[in-house]
This record gives C-alpha cells, sequence and structure tokens, in this order.
C-alpha cells in the first residue's frame, strides 16, 4: 500500500541526494545544489556524479548513491532520461523514500518514451518502492522562514538560484515548470509583498498527482490559498471531493486554471506533459461541482491568489450580499466602476441618514454627496483646502462614513499617486482607518510611476489589494463573493 504521508517528505525532506551535481554553473545540477546551500537547507546534502570528483559547496562527490553511508529521503534527478531507469533501481536499493525527475522524454515523445516508463513502473513495482514526483518537471520549493533575510527554506527548483521571495500562505499545484522557475520569480517581483509556502510542479504526472499535493495542502494549516495549473485530471472524483472538502475550512481558498480547452490546446498539452486534456464542457461542469474558484489566465490565477492571502492574512469578511461603496476623485472613474459594479453582479445600495450626515459634514453646501453608496470626494477635498482643513480629515471621515454603514460590505477607494499630493490624501492615515474594520478594502490607483511604486508598497505591506485596473478590481471583489457563496453551500 503506498504511503500517502509521502508529501511530507518530498517538501521537508532531512536528506537529499542531487544525482547529476555538476560544478558547471549553467547546469541544473549545479543550480540545485546552489539553491539548497544558499537558502539554507537544514538537512543533509550529497552531490552524486560518477563523472566528477572533489567537492563542490564544500560538499564532497558520490559516484553513485550507493556510496552515500547514511539513509536518504529524496533524491533529485537532473540527468538524461535514458539513465534514470538505472540509477533508479540503485535508489530503490538504497531504500530512497522519493525521487524527482525533472528530464522531460517520457509520455509525451511517445513510443521510445513510453518504454522508459514502463521500465521505471517495473523497477518501482508501480511506484510501491519509491514515490516519483515527475517527470518533466522543475522540482519543489518550500519556504520556511519568516522572513526575507532569516530562517530560509530549502529550494530545489534548477531554474535560477533564488534569492528575491517572502513566506506566505500560498501554495502552487502545476502541471507547468514555468511556476517554479521564471513565472516564480516574475512573480515575487511584480507582486513584492505576496509570500509563498509552497510550489510543487508535477510534470506528466507518473506516480504522484495534484491529488496528493492537494490532499495535503487542505490539512496544511500554514497554506490558506491553493493556486493549481492543470492539463488533465488525474482523478476527477476525488478532485471534486477534496475541492468540497474545503468549503468546511474558513480559511482555506482553491483557484484553478485548465489549460487545454481548445482542440488547439488540448494537441499542445499532448506534446508538453502527455496529457490528454479534458473538453471545456467537462471542465467547467467539473469546476461548478468542486466548488472553486475559476481563473482564465495565470495573471488572473495570482492576482485572485493575492486578493484571497490578503483578505485572510488582514481578517477580513467575505462580502455575501454583493453591496459596496466606491470613493472616486473622477467622476469619469466613479461612472465606469458604477457600470462594472452592475456587470459583476454588485449593488451601491443607499445610505442610511447616519452615514449621509457624515458626509454631509465634510461636503460644500453647493455640491451636497450622493444619498447612495458612490462617494465623488473631489468637492469635499476643496471645501478642505479652501478652508485651510486638515484633507485627511476629510478622507478618513468618508472611509469611516462608509465602512460604518452596515449594508456595505466593502469600499473600492480611487487614488492619484503623486508625491505632490501626499498632504492631501495620506495613505498611512487610509492604512490605519482600514484597519479599525473587518470590510476588505480595495484601492484602484494611477499617478506617477514612482509614487505608484511607494504606495502598492506600502498597502501591500498592510494586506491591502491594489491595482491598476478599474475591471480587475471588480472581479476580485466578485471572487470573495462567490467564495462566499461556494462556502455557504457546505
Amino acid at each position: 500500500m503506498k504511503d500517502n504521508t509521502i508529501i511530507d517528505t518530498f517538501l521537508h525532506p532531512k536528506s537529499v541526494a542531487v544525482i547529476g551535481a555538476s560544478k558547471n554553473p549553467m547546469k541544473g545540477g549545479y543550480r540545485i545544489l546552489n539553491n539548497l546551500i544558499a537558502n539554507e537547507f537544514k538537512g543533509k546534502i550529497y552531490p552524486v556524479n560518477p563523472n566528477s570528483s572533489g567537492e563542490i559547496f564544500g560538499l564532497e562527490f558520490k559516484k553513485t548513491i550507493m556510496d552515500i553511508e547514511d539513509d536518504v529521503d529524496l533524491a533529485i534527478f537532473y540527468v538524461p532520461n535514458r539513465i534514470i531507469p538505472e540509477i533508479l533501481g540503485d535508489c530503490v536499493e538504497k531504500k530512497v523514500k522519493g525521487a524527482i525527475i525533472e528530464a522531460s522524454g517520457f509520455e509525451e515523445i511517445g513510443v521510445d518514451g513510453l518504454e522508459l516508463t514502463n521500465q521505471i513502473v517495473k523497477i518501482t513495482d508501480n511506484f510501491l518502492k519509491i514515490r516519483i514526483v515527475g517527470p518533466n518537471c522543475m522540482g519543489l520549493t518550500t519556504i520556511d522562514g519568516s522572513s526575507d533575510s532569516e530562517n530560509k527554506g530549502g529550494f530545489f527548483s534548477s531554474f535560477l538560484v533564488f534569492n528575491e521571495y517572502k513566506r506566505g500562505n500560498i501554495a502552487i499545484i502545476s502541471q507547468s515548470g514555468m511556476l517554479n522557475g521564471g513565472y516564480f520569480t516574475h512573480l515575487v517581483q511584480k507582486y513584492p509583498g505576496l509570500g509563498f509556502r509552497y510550489s510543487a510542479t508535477i510534470g506528466n504526472k507518473m506516480d504522484i498527482s495534484e491529488i496528493e499535493f492537494l490532499e495535503y495542502f487542505l490539512k496544511d494549516e500554514t497554506v490558506n490559498v491553493i493556486a493549481i495549473y492543470l492539463e488533465s485530471f488525474k482523478n476527477p472524483r476525488k478532485f471534486i471531493e477534496l475541492c468540497r472538502e474545503a468549503k468546511k475550512y474558513p480559511k482555506k481558498t482553491i483557484i484553478l486554471v485548465k489549460g487545454g480547452l481548445t482542440k488547439q490546446g488540448q494537441k499542445a498539452t499532448i506534446t508538453h506533459t502527455a496529457a490528454i486534456s479534458e473538453n471545456k464542457d467537462l471542465t467547467e461542469a467539473l469546476i461548478k461541482q468542486s466548488g472553486i474558484i475559476k481563473a482564465n489566465s495565470f495573471f488572473e490565477l495570482f492576482e485572485y491568489a493575492r486578493t484571497f492571502s490578503m483578505i485572510y492574512n488582514s481578517n477580513k469578511k467575505l462580502p455575501e450580499n454583493g453591496r459596496l461603496s466606491i470613493i472616486v476623485g473622477s467622476g469619469g472613474a466613479g461612472t465606469i466602476l458604477a457600470d462594472l459594479t452592475v456587470k459583476y453582479g454588485f449593488e451601491l445600495p443607499v445610505l442610511s441618514k447616519k452615514s449621509y450626515n457624515i458626509l454631509e459634514e465634510i461636503f460644500p453646501i453647493w455640491m451636497p454627496p450622493n444619498n447612495f453608496a458612490l462617494v465623488d470626494i473631489w468637492p469635499a477635498m476643496e471645501k478642505a483646502i479652501t478652508t485651510n482643513s486638515n484633507p485627511n480629515d476629510v478622507m478618513r471621515s468618508a472611509f469611516n462614513a462608509v465602512l460604518s454603514e452596515p449594508k456595505i460590505e466593502g469600499l473600492i477607494n480611487f487614488m492619484f499617486c503623486s508625491r505632490q499630493f501626499r498632504a492631501l490624501s495620506s495613505v498611512d492615515v487610509l492604512i490605519d482607518t482600514v484597519k479599525n474594520y473587518t470590510k476588505p478594502v480595495f484601492f484602484f490607483l494611477i499617478g506617477e510611476n514612482k509614487e505608484l511604486k511607494y504606495i502598492t508598497k506600502k498597502l501591500s505591506e498592510n494586506n491591502i489589494p491594489s491595482f491598476s485596473n478599474l475591471e480587475s478590481v471588480v472581479k476580485n471583489f466578485r471572487v470573495l463573493l462567490d467564495e462566499a457563496h461556494n462556502k455557504s453551500k457546505n
């Protein structure tokens, strides 16, 4: 019987043998070792290569895995596909628990690759003697530390040596190695406040699939958001069952982007991971039964993941009835946002007398506020400037007025970012106000590039999502509403 606790061994091994370790910095076997050393992997590391001698990073080369005297939890293969079966036989004899096979050239290339697969199935006794992640993947990543600079985790990717990252509450499961390579690098650069816990690339899913990792991440209390990219489902019924189980957890959300929904896309999946992709109708039915969040692209997948990550980190409540408020400094932006709220199923409710009175006090007599939850703040700001009042008090009052309104479940705030405007609208004042409420607040930002980066970073550090696209703001609120409805069906 297969050991379902093996995922813990893959993600938290106590000893790792790097098969194909190299002194050549251009080779993956070098980068894997470098990642382990640079990111302070706490376990034992054994470089293995029959053609190398001496040391690398102060570690002695072994000719074969059999030359290692101690037990080995995990073997990471970065060698040509044709020599893997023989070495894997040594791993079985050595009683290695798991292997990550990063090489391609298996089912996806046809008959020859299928023969290699059959050899591995036979050598492993159908994976009873050793469990396998891959082939055709880019390994696994675990981030253990509490900050960017201390207590780093063990990285097993061969793509780059990672040194910029942050621990967070997001776990990735992907059939594309890119999500533990180039795209992972892109994400930590694009969203510097975004933190990850794990990244698992599963490639062809010869043995271990999305099912085992999903089951593990559901039980892991450090994971709140599970972002998944699949080209095929290993066990659709089990996948649905696990996704439904996620509804039982108040802070657990699954987001899926599915590849191969068109005939052309299906051809691509066969050559990529040998996946025979399900058609669009079947996929849509599965997603509906699973009650998970659907993304249409990698961009949406990680934008949604970032949103849920921040919502859970800041203990905000998911909107249940779809009633929002908008604060803008532009009539045009307000009009477009109002249209978008209708498109995505939201309403801007009529304000109570108490909330309206708060707004009425800060607005000029010649331009009173709306009686519904669209607040064009600019007249109130002009009044503050002409009366030598503090514009930050105006913004604080407006935020308090709408966020204290029982009917309203969230706020979208338009903010123009300019160094010259800091005195008019301090982001620190707004952040402090947002912290007083359990309702989610999203920012739509435009303005000077340098100031945009500064304010985006400040908001991110305080788990407040910001966006540069109006429709993205509303779409991300919509997935919060969808998740609230999903969990209510439990």
